[in-house]
């Protein structure tokens, strides 16, 4: 990112004194081409006053490049030592050894490892909450705005921070979702002039590090001269979405890694509800075992509680690609079986559910993800592979709840953007959009499906989504939004106001004997 510029007599002294590697053994040591340092490791060297010259400040352990750049993950939970300054130092020196737009270096860190102040950050948003050191990344606010290269310099220091902690035995986590930056700025002592581009969480790793996150291949990312890939839509409406662009995209999501997989209580509650009404048999296991079939399960959460509950069916998955199916099929035990729809040419005799298969056939939360044009031929296969006098269960989200107007209010006081915010129950991993009921009813008689039965569910938003959605609220906004979910919660108790306006709803449809 370093502008080329003619050198002056100035720079030309200055590039006499940057660092050179020499081997060290089997390791490279950064040194002045003009003195003899110590090696890798050693005591650190008191840098000029006027201008940093690139020795190490701290320690500086062997490790190769390599494994150092494939090595390195994310940390998310930290052990509550603390971190010795000296690493500390070193992991922001390595920062500011990145290159920045026209080498302006504009950028300004503070390393939080007052308890005291690191709470206040916590209480911006949790996930500066969970480290013992928070290094808070600022750049010029005016400066090398074009081309966000203010960004693009913090970002490098950030990336070479992240890869030094990894070489010191330290993890890091880097934090966008601060909350209110401002704040941020403002608890820190920044002044006005310096932007808060991010936050680095840093400490000991609470577990050993896995095998690392599955990445799209090289082949599909990469392009020389022009581009010849097909872009997954940065939209949240399903109309400009085709299978493909789901298929793509949720097994991208599913498998890299993704921390979507967690049971939310609120959900998880509806979908107990729903389980107590529509399907009262089969909690203990049968040598007759039952089946059913969770279409588009997706990460599978939905399907593992349900396999829990419903111990006397055998359950079966079916996806849109086989890894994916695999992946929910792990989550139940015994494993799910696994098929595909719709097929693709490359299935290797992997085929759809067989017809007339299931007792049960569930798909819930999954419609809003198809476009419209979609969803006729989704009800027309979950008619095909119940049997006859069999149960379908649909579950959705309203339009005619608080959904709509909870992702507005969302919105406008600035929230996250992108296809992976959209606010919508799990498993969805994809573009959403509230369901009109009588819609839903429409779509299963055109494929010959009859409605059974209907709950409705959570006409307000509950307690623990509420502490969830305000959990990088201030203090006051915490109170006051928990103020409203406590009052609101009274409405919740009347029946026909669940029913008619509850977010999600379960419809019980059959397939006729006839």
């Amino acid at each position: 990112m370093d502008a080329p510029r003619s050198k002056t007599v100035a720079q030309g002294a200055l590039e006499s004194e940057r660092p050179v590697a020499r081997p060290v053994g089997d390791a490279v040591s950064a040194q002045p081409a003009s003195s003899s340092l110590p090696v890798l490791g050693s005591a650190p060297r008191a840098a000029a006053k006027d201008h940093d010259d690139g020795s190490p400040v701290g320690p500086t352990p062997a490790m190769d490049f390599w494994e150092a750049l494939y090595g390195r993950r994310s940390v998310r939970k930290f052990k509550s030592d603390s971190v010795g300054r000296e690493l500390v130092d070193q992991v922001m020196h390595a920062g500011i050894w990145a290159p920045s737009s026209c080498n302006y270096q504009m950028w300004d860190l503070v390393a939080v490892d007052d308890p005291e102040v690191n709470a206040k950050l916590a209480a911006l948003s949790s996930q500066m909450g969970n480290a013992p050191v928070n290094i808070v990344v600022s750049y010029g606010r005016d400066f090398s705005e074009e081309g966000w290269a203010n960004v693009q310099s913090a970002s490098a220091l950030i990336q070479n921070m992240s890869l030094a902690a990894h070489v010191l035995g330290l993890g890091t986590f880097w934090i966008t979702q601060m909350g209110d930056r401002e704040k941020v700025r403002e608890v820190v002592g920044l002044p006005y002039d310096r932007l808060v581009i991010a936050v680095l969480a840093l400490g000991y790793p609470k577990f050993a590090a896995k095998a690392g996150p599955k990445r799209r291949p090289l082949s599909v990312v990469t392009h020389y001269n022009h581009y010849a890939g097909k872009p997954i839509p940065s939209s949240t409406d399903p109309a400009h979405w085709s299978r493909e662009d789901l298929a793509t995209y949720q097994r991208a999501r599913v498998l890299n890694g993704l921390r979507h997989n967690k049971p939310r209580p609120w959900e998880t509650r509806a979908l107990l509800g729903m389980l107590e009404r529509f399907v009262a048999d089969g909690r203990e296991e049968a040598q007759d075992t039952k089946r059913w079939l969770d279409v588009l399960p997706c990460t599978g959460i939905l399907t593992e509680r349900m396999s829990r509950e419903r111990r006397g069916y055998r359950f079966d998955a079916v996806e849109r690609t086989q890894d994916v199916c695999d992946f929910v099929a792990e989550r139940t035990s015994p494993r799910a079986g696994t098929h595909l729809w719709p097929v693709p040419e490359a299935a290797h005799g992997q085929g759809e559910p067989t017809p007339d298969a299931y007792e049960v056939v569930t798909c819930l939360f999954r419609v809003e993800n198809l476009a419209p044009r979609d969803r006729p031929a989704l009800f027309r296969a979950l008619a095909r592979w119940v049997k006859p006098g069999g149960t379908v269960i649909v579950g959705f989200v309203s339009r005619r709840s608080f959904h709509d107007w909870t992702e507005r209010l969302r919105a406008r006081r600035g929230g996250p953007r992108g296809v992976e915010y959209v606010l919508s129950p799990d498993p969805n991993i994809g573009p959403f959009e509230a369901l009109e009921p009588n819609d839903v009813e429409t779509l299963a008689r055109d494929a010959g499906l009859e409605s059974v039965a209907r709950i409705g569910l959570q006409a307000v938003p509950q307690p623990e989504e509420i502490a969830f959605r305000a959990r990088n609220f201030g203090s006051k906004a915490k109170a006051i939004v928990g103020w409203v979910g406590g009052a609101l919660g009274l409405v919740d108790r009347l029946g026909f106001v669940r029913s008619r306006w509850g977010r999600f709803q379960f419809v019980k449809f059959t397939r006729p004997s006839r």
